[in-house]
């Protein structure tokens, strides 16, 4: 479910005198930052008392009142909970299980959210670890020079002259790690934890080839004269130039790859399908994808959720109808922890965002307000009914 559904719900529950006191919390917050802005504009407007003060505050002027529009009620299937203070806008879905008896999360420690992590292994086998690097000149091969920016990122620029050396090199993320580089031709990749790219220090013939692991956002130099190729568990993505993402974990069991702008051709084996910006192509690691949609050459292709697809480079989880398995994939990918189940795992559905800069307990709090509860010894998160 889209954000802006969760805010009309949310709207919705004010209005009618459902919502709680954490979801009243919510929607001043939202209210007074203009993030409803959008939801409101349009209908006839009512007067909405104004946010009540802190008990210990005392207001020597009347608080003013705050118009905002009336607008149709939708019917409301879910309970909502929003907790500003962690930074969670959570959803739960579905019918709640019966709990016999409470159980109570247990912490013995905490878990820092990943960060800009990366290992770069040259050509000739030199490994560098980017995250302790020094800004600068990393290293030099042919007439490429690897640098690492004031931003701290990774950058390679290429000197006067035809490269005469060309050498593969290979950016490693581990689990809590992100970095971004920009290739030879200009091209921008942001990499997720767990994910690899080999590349070359230049680009010499008549296209522009990468191989991927993991996942990673693509932002294409473009150049009609060699057409770029991101290779990926025996598919390839050709494009020219666009932005795309491509999830491409083997533990999620499927290929996504999604257009944000421009065009590409998914190839897979003799089988090819074209994608339109705002769609997304699923196949499977072993043939065609499992993911809704109109089959497509053995490809399954649909309308994609720009926003949730690009949540993690812009800071969040985001999900929708996610079962447990899936968030505590990412969770795991993104803290670097082992995941455990222990009894029979939940069946409720997570939709909403929670932001990748929360340590792991404070997200598990989050996601323990759907009666799912947690246990962290170390580096084992274990999941329990």
């Amino acid at each position: 479910m889209k954000k802006e559904e969760l805010h009309r719900q949310l709207i919705d529950r004010y209005l009618d005198g459902t919502a709680s006191p954490e979801e009243v919390e919510v929607f001043f917050h939202l209210l007074n930052r203009g993030e409803l802005d959008d939801q409101l504009e349009d209908a006839p407007m009512e007067e909405v008392p104004p946010e009540p003060a802190p008990m210990e505050a005392v207001s020597p002027e009347p608080a003013p009142v705050r118009r905002i529009a009336a607008w149709k009620k939708y019917s409301v299937a879910a309970a909502v909970i929003l907790l500003v203070g962690a930074g969670v806008f959570f959803l739960q879905q579905g019918r709640k299980a019966p709990v016999s008896a409470p159980i109570a999360n247990v912490f013995k420690n905490d878990v820092a959210p990943g960060g800009n992590k990366a290992m770069l292994t040259l050509g000739d086998g030199r490994q560098i670890v980017l995250d302790s690097a020094e800004k600068g000149n990393l290293a030099s091969q042919g007439k490429t020079n690897i640098v690492k920016t004031d931003a701290g990122k990774l950058a390679y620029s290429a000197t006067t002259g035809a490269p005469t050396t060309v050498l593969y090199n290979t950016l490693s993320t581990p689990a809590g790690g992100q970095y971004q580089v920009t290739l030879a031709d200009g091209t921008k990749v942001w990499l997720n934890a767990l994910s690899k790219l080999q590349f070359p220090n230049a680009f010499t013939g008549k296209d522009r080839t990468v191989d991927l692991t993991g996942e990673a956002y693509f932002e294409i130099a473009k150049d009609k004269s060699r057409p770029f190729m991101v290779r990926v568990n025996g598919m390839q993505v050709q494009v020219l130039g666009t932005n795309f993402n491509i999830n491409a974990y083997t533990d999620e069991g499927e290929i996504r790859t999604t257009l944000l702008e421009g065009a590409v051709r998914l190839v897979k084996g003799e089988i090819s399908a074209p994608l339109k910006p705002g769609q997304q192509a699923a196949t499977g690691v072993g043939g065609a994808g499992n993911a809704p949609g109109i089959a497509v050459s053995g490809f399954s292709i649909h309308n994609a959720d720009i926003d949730q697809v690009m949540a993690w480079k812009n800071g969040f989880f985001s999900w929708d109808a996610a079962d447990v398995h899936t968030v505590m994939r990412q969770i795991s990918r993104w803290y670097g922890v082992e995941i455990r189940y222990e009894g029979t795992p939940t069946k409720a559905l997570f939709g909403g965002e929670i932001g990748r800069d929360l340590t792991l307990t404070q997200v598990l709090t989050g996601l323990g307000k759907s009666k799912v509860h947690f246990q962290l010894d170390g580096k084992i998160l274990t999941v329990l009914p």
